[in-house]
């Protein structure tokens, strides 16, 4: 059995090798160039004390690379689950080539435990060496962003891509044996794979470990150690922008502006504190910020936020690979419950 996956499955398996050898390539090459750069232009800055223009022009250099790679370590595991999950059982149902094993003195059970373990395997390897080459490939300007915790960044780091791939590829594998056929697998995987990497950012992981709420009263001693003030929906809202949160911390929410009642505060109520401007005011913008917040600090105004702190990066982290990994567990059993309880 094992030989005969191997066959089977060596398309897909020489396919991932040479996308794995390439990335490896491009991730090594850039890699060193960044890595050099950003720690020239580090010794450069430091003695003036001022690097935010050259890390900022840092960034912006590898800006659209960034994204990009983000992207595709994100969608690998999808990839997995769909053209590696799918196909592995629903295909074999479809053709009816498993009862060729299953006359052979091969077992359903330990046709579908060998099948499922040697691709699980292929699969959490491959989201393991993307997701260490994206990582070491991005650490400065992970450093400059200062944000482990963005969607995008979280999902694309460390370990959790690996309990994703596990996740999608027994997602596959599970809807291709109940659905016996490839097409409609491939499409429930996709479906519940994109649903679930929605779910999970916005409702899910805010909720794993406690946060912290801290309230600042408007005012011009807040102001000052904000970065500005700036209304949304036609007036309707005024917001604080740059409120000072720990550094490195998760800010999960940060509500509009509300009176001592919790009702929010509308800017067109208090038009007289934005005088000589028809935008957004924040600093450096034309308006005196400081004056504007010294003006709403008569209303007894306040603005929350809600937020975790970066120590929190690593058990949340573990946390989120644990709930895949059971996710991942829970389909398989399934797959062998149903397999061994159906009689064709």
């Amino acid at each position: 059995m094992i030989w005969l996956t191997w066959r089977q499955f060596r398309v897909q398996a020489l396919t991932a090798l040479a996308i794995l050898a390439a990335a490896a390539i491009y991730f090594l090459v850039t890699g060193l160039q960044m890595h050099h750069t950003y720690t020239a232009d580090l010794a450069t800055c430091t003695p003036r004390h001022d690097c935010s223009d050259v890390l900022s022009q840092f960034g912006q250099s590898y800006n659209s690379a960034f994204n990009l790679t983000e992207l595709l370590v994100i969608a690998a595991p999808g990839l997995i689950g769909i053209f590696w999950g799918a196909p592995l059982i629903g295909r074999e149902l479809e053709t009816g080539t498993n009862q060729l094993a299953w006359t052979q003195s091969v077992t359903r059970t330990r046709w579908l435990a060998v099948k499922l373990a040697g691709v699980a395997i292929a699969s959490i390897a491959t989201a393991a060496v993307l997701s260490y080459l994206l990582t070491w490939w991005a650490g400065p300007l992970d450093h400059i962003n200062g944000n482990r915790f963005a969607a995008m960044t979280f999902s694309s780091r460390d370990i959790v891509p690996l309990a994703y791939a596990a996740f999608a590829f027994a997602l596959g594998a599970t809807a291709g044996l109940l659905l016996r056929r490839t097409i409609p697998a491939m499409a429930v995987t996709l479906a519940v794979f994109v649903g679930i990497q929605i779910l999970v950012p916005t409702m899910i992981r805010p909720n794993l470990l406690p946060s912290t709420t801290v309230t600042f009263p408007v005012n011009k001693t807040t102001a000052s150690q904000a970065t500005g003030i700036y209304t949304r929906g036609g007036g309707s809202e005024i917001y604080i922008a740059g409120l000072p949160v720990p550094q490195g911390a998760w800010v999960i929410s940060a509500p509009p502006v509300e009176d001592s009642s919790g009702q929010v505060a509308a800017a067109y109520n208090h038009l007289h504190c934005f005088p000589g401007t028809s935008g957004p005011p924040t600093k450096g913008a034309g308006l005196d910020v400081d004056q504007t917040a010294a003006c709403l600090a008569a209303y007894n105004l306040h603005q929350s936020v809600t937020y975790q702190p970066a120590r929190y990066y690593w058990p949340l982290q573990w946390y989120e690979t644990g709930i895949f990994l059971a996710l991942a567990g829970a389909l398989s059993c399934t797959s062998f419950w149903w397999i061994r309880r159906r009689r064709t």
